[in-house]
């Protein structure tokens, strides 16, 4: 199912082309049978929805002013966006149909550190990936772009076959199906407080230094009692397959050159294009498999820390004392909770990130987008497309002397 927010911007969408399609047309509906082939060049900026980075509409601070449907585009982080490039071919099928193979390449990213999240920003994960992109697409015209007329014709009603600006941009939407390459690398910019006890014996020096995050394992993919659904030393591949959506407008220069600008959507079968969908893993068994730079990219008790409180047991290695078999750890008289818990309260000193604590969201694929602007250049199907059109027909050519 589409998140209710793309419904309703798809709704919208078909309205909006349909009020562009009672446009009347002044062009030869035969014009596509003459030149089929088309190609495209284009450049434009890529973004990212995924577990990492957002914007200041998500988490804790969505007071819930927003509107709730368009929560996914709230939630795009604007100032990770970079660029991506298109290259396409184009047969025209039928006068409002077109197929359509893609080559695209882009590069996205997010950081919690831009987040204004407070807990993205304690978990302080960062990504960044080059994409390339091969799929095959569709296109469906519900207006036609005109290139107007030389006299600027008008019908036998004294009506502009062009009525206005409008009438001269094509709208079309798209859909198809694709496959992907990616490879998600994080910086190294952690820094594990000494204050819990899990990082007592652990330190790490952030260098701002890239590294390839799939083979690190990083949730403890593939390891021995790791939560993710990888098991056997297996981990998520870095070709997965998309589904492309989108609109596009088209402006034609002639009927041989013109401009496209499109918004295309990509839904994804991984939760993995920023290295993050489920929750911390035991930072020890990451560093034994992929050695100390896993157990830093990892994230796992590198939040700020904050006292928890806790329950002593007779294996806790807190215990102060016991005496006739009660445990005996809190004895602090002005303590308001021991008259609720007794003695065995006591507090200690973890993070938000440790191992069990949630890191990603597995229930929601990640997804990017491309917003472009192409060139294209058509060019002639060298057919007898006048026969074709005809064919059946008797057609009399009648001279004049």
């Amino acid at each position: 199912m589409l998140p209710k927010g793309h419904i309703v911007s798809i709704v919208l969408l078909l309205l909006t082309a349909s009020v562009f399609s009672q446009h009347r047309s002044y062009t030869d509906k035969y014009e596509y049978k003459k030149k089929r082939h088309e190609v495209t060049l284009g450049l434009g900026a890529a973004n990212c929805l995924t577990d990492l980075g957002g914007s200041f509409m998500s988490g804790e601070n969505n007071d819930g002013s927003q509107i709730e449907f368009l929560r996914s585009f709230y939630d795009t982080d604007l100032a990770k966006s970079n660029f991506s490039v298109n290259a396409a071919y184009i047969y025209h099928f039928r006068r409002k149909l077109n197929f359509r193979g893609n080559l695209a390449f882009a590069q996205i990213g997010a950081d919690d550190a831009l987040s204004k999240d407070l807990n993205r920003r304690n978990r302080n994960l960062n990504f960044k990936s080059n994409i390339l992109e091969l799929s095959a697409i569709v296109e469906y015209y519900f207006a036609k772009p005109m290139t107007g007329n030389k006299f600027n014709l008008k019908d036998v009603q004294g009506h502009k076959l062009a009525p206005h600006i409008l009438a001269h941009w094509g709208v079309y939407v798209m859909s198809g199906v694709g496959g992907f390459y990616f490879n998600p690398k994080g910086k190294n910019n952690k820094e594990y407080n000494p204050e819990p006890h899990q990082n007592n014996s652990f330190a790490s020096t952030p260098n701002d230094e890239w590294h390839k995050l799939r083979k690190l394992r990083t949730e403890g993919q593939g390891l021995d009692e790791n939560p993710t659904k990888w098991k056997n030393g297996k981990t998520y591949s870095p070709v997965q397959l998309c589904i492309p959506v989108g609109f596009g407008l088209e402006k034609a220069f002639n009927g041989d050159m013109g401009l496209k600008i499109e918004a295309g959507f990509r839904y994804t079968t991984t939760d993995y294009l920023d290295d993050v969908s489920g929750v911390f893993f035991n930072r020890e068994t990451i560093i034994a498999n992929g050695g100390e730079i896993a157990g830093i990219m990892s994230g796992t008790s590198s939040g700020n820390p904050r006292p928890y409180m806790a329950f002593a047991d007779p294996g806790d290695p807190v215990l102060v004392n016991a005496v006739g078999g009660d445990l005996i750890v809190n004895t602090n008289p002005s303590d308001p909770r021991l008259d609720t818990y007794g003695t065995r309260i006591y507090d200690i000193i973890e993070t938000s990130s440790d191992e069990g604590f949630q890191r990603g969201n597995p229930d929601n694929n990640d997804s990017y987008i491309f917003f472009n602007i192409s060139f294209y250049k058509k060019f002639s199907s060298h057919t007898k497309w006048y026969k074709n059109v005809h064919h059946g027909k008797n057609v009399r050519i009648k001279a004049s002397f």
